[in-house]
C-alpha cells in the first residue's frame, strides 16, 4: 500500500516544478512582447513620413527663472562606456553624458554647466573621454563650467572634476585617489592545489601576461608597471594643467590616498567648500548671471526604448570579488575603496 506522506511529497515536487515551468513561460512571452513592440517603433522611426521625433529629454526646473539657463548634469556610479544595469542607457555614463551635453549645444538659451558628480572612477578611457568632452565644450561655447563634488569623486571622478573652471566640494566629500590601478587575480596556487594544467599555446612569451593561472614573471611585472605609470603621469598632467600646479606639486598629493573636502581645498584641489545652492552662486557669478532656470534633463521614454530594455543585460556586470567589471585585465582610474553596491545609477 502506498504511503499517503510519500504521495503527498510527491504530488508537491510536481507542483512546484509545473509552477516554475509556467513562470518560465509567463517570462518568456512578457521578453517576447517587449521586443516585437521594440522591434515595430524602431521600424517606424526608419519609415519616412510626417511622423514629427520628440526631443529626447525633458527639461525639469530646480529652481530660478527667466529664458537663461544652468543646466545640471549627473555623473554617477561607476564611469564607463558599456551598459550594465537594467536599463542599459542609464549606467553607460559616457554615452548618456555626451547625449545630453549635444542636447545642450542645440540650445542657444544654456549659459553654463554644473556637473554633479559622485563617482569613485572608472575606466581611464571612460574618465579621459568625459574629461576632452568638457574641455572641448568651453572651447567651442568659450561658457562656463562648475564642478560640484558629492559624496564621493574619487579617482576617475576627480580627474573628470578637473576638465571644469572650478570645483566645489560638499564638507563630506570624499576626493582624491589619484592614480591608477589594473586589478589582476592571480589563482595559480588553487590551480596546482588541485593538480589542473594551464595548457594555453600563446604566439609569444608576453602574450599571456596577467594571467590568472600562474605566477607573474618579474619582466611581465616591469612591463604592466611601465604601462601603469605611463598613465599615472597623464594623470598628473592633467590636474596639474587643470589647477595650475607645479606637477611635482601635484606628485606629492598624487600617492593614491583620498582627502577630506578640506584637506582637498587646502591643498589646492578643489576651489571651495560648499553646498549645491553654493555651487550655482559660484555658477552664475562665473557666467555673469542675475538670474537664470537651474534645469536638470529627465529621459523622455518611448517605444524604441522598450527593445533596448528587452535586449539588455538583466544581471549586473560585477566580478566574484565585487569589481565593477568582468573585462579583465582593465587598467582603472578607480578607488576600490568605495563598495559599489553604495553608488546610484
Amino acid at each position: 500500500m502506498d504511503n499517503p506522506q510519500r504521495s503527498k511529497e510527491g504530488r508537491g515536487v510536481g507542483f512546484w516544478a509545473m509552477a516554475f515551468l509556467a513562470f518560465f513561460f509567463f517570462l518568456f512571452s512578457v521578453i517576447l512582447t517587449l521586443t516585437l513592440i521594440g522591434s515595430f517603433a524602431a521600424w517606424r522611426a526608419l519609415v519616412p513620413g510626417d511622423r514629427v521625433l520628440k526631443e529626447e529629454y525633458l527639461e525639469e526646473t530646480v529652481e530660478g527663472s527667466g529664458e537663461k539657463k544652468i543646466v545640471m548634469i549627473p555623473i554617477q556610479g561607476i564611469i564607463r562606456s558599456e551598459s550594465m544595469a537594467f536599463l542599459p542607457d542609464e549606467s553607460a555614463v559616457v554615452e548618456v553624458f555626451k547625449k545630453q551635453l549635444d542636447h545642450i549645444k542645440k540650445d542657444a538659451k544654456v549659459e553654463a554647466l554644473l556637473l554633479r558628480i559622485d563617482s569613485p572612477g572608472g575606466g581611464i578611457t571612460a574618465s579621459d573621454i568625459i574629461y576632452n568632452e568638457i574641455i572641448k565644450y568651453k572651447e567651442e561655447t568659450k561658457k562656463k563650467v562648475v564642478a560640484c563634488m558629492g559624496d564621493v569623486a574619487a579617482s576617475g571622478g576627480y580627474y573628470i572634476s578637473v576638465g571644469a573652471d572650478k570645483i566645489v566640494a560638499h564638507p563630506t566629500t570624499v576626493t582624491g585617489s589619484i592614480g591608477v590601478i589594473m586589478p589582476l587575480i592571480n589563482v595559480s596556487g588553487l590551480i596546482q592545489r588541485y593538480g589542473i594544467e594551464d595548457k594555453s599555446i600563446t604566439s609569444g612569451a608576453m602574450k599571456d601576461i596577467g594571467s590568472p593561472t600562474r605566477p607573474m614573471r618579474p619582466e611581465e611585472e616591469a612591463v604592466l608597471k611601465e604601462i601603469i605609470q605611463e598613465m599615472y603621469n597623464r594623470f598628473v598632467t592633467v590636474i596639474s594643467k587643470g589647477r595650475n600646479m607645479d606637477i611635482e606639486d601635484v606628485k606629492r598629493l598624487a600617492d593614491g590616498r583620498i582627502y577630506t573636502a578640506q584637506q582637498a581645498q587646502e591643498k589646492g584641489l578643489v576651489d571651495q567648500v560648499g553646498y549645491i545652492s553654493d555651487a550655482i552662486k559660484l555658477t552664475k557669478e562665473l557666467a555673469g548671471l542675475k538670474e537664470a532656470r537651474v534645469i536638470k534633463y529627465r529621459k523622455r521614454w518611448q517605444l524604441s526604448d522598450l527593445f533596448k530594455v528587452a535586449g539588455g543585460r538583466l544581471l549586473p556586470n560585477v566580478s566574484p570579488l565585487g569589481w565593477p567589471s568582468m573585462d579583465f585585465p582593465k587598467l582603472m582610474y578607480l578607488w576600490p575603496g568605495f563598495p559599489e553596491k553604495a553608488v546610484s545609477y
